[in-house]
C-alpha cells in the first residue's frame, strides 16, 4: 500500500479511534516521523478535537478536581492543620472514579445528541460531584 492510501488510514486511527502514533506505526507500519509531519501539515489534533465534540473528556475534569483537593490538602498539612480522614477518602474516590471514567471513554459508543451542550452536562456532572463529596 502506497504512503498516499496510508495517510487517511492513519488519520482515521489517531482523529476517530485516538490511537497513539506509536500504536499506528505499528498498525500500518509507517515510521512515527512520517506520521508526525502527516500529523502536523494536516492539523490531526483540531480534527481529533472536533470530532470528539471538542470537550474536555469528564476524566480529565475530575483529575484537575482531584489535583485541587490534593492541593488544598497538602497546603493543610504543611500549615499544621488537621486533615480529616474523610479529605483523603474523597479524594481517592475521585481519582478512581475519574480512572474508571477514562477507561470507559476510551471503549464507549458515542451518546446521542443531550439538549444540553457538553460543556453544560460535564459541569453540571462536576457540581454534583462536589456536592456530594462536599467540596465547594
Amino acid at each position: 500500500m502506497s504512503k498516499a492510501e496510508l495517510k487517511p488510514r492513519a488519520k482515521e486511527l489517531y482523529t476517530i479511534h485516538q490511537m497513539s502514533l506509536a500504536d499506528i506505526s505499528r498498525a500500518i507500519n509507517v515510521s512515527t516521523r512520517t506520521l508526525q509531519t502527516w500529523k502536523a501539515e494536516e492539523h490531526w489534533d483540531e480534527a481529533r478535537v472536533a470530532i470528539s465534540g471538542g470537550e474536555k473528556n469528564f476524566h480529565a475534569q475530575l483529575f484537575e478536581l482531584g489535583e485541587v483537593m490534593a492541593r488544598k490538602i497538602k497546603q493543610d498539612e504543611l500549615d499544621g492543620v488537621k486533615v480529616a480522614p474523610e479529605r483523603y477518602t474523597a479524594l481517592q474516590r475521585i481519582i478512581d472514579t475519574a480512572e474508571h471514567a477514562r477507561k470507559y471513554e476510551a471503549v464507549a459508543p458515542k451518546a446521542t445528541k443531550s439538549e444540553l451542550s457538553p460543556e453544560e452536562r460535564a459541569k453540571k456532572a462536576l457540581d454534583a460531584i462536589k456536592k456530594e463529596l462536599g467540596v465547594v
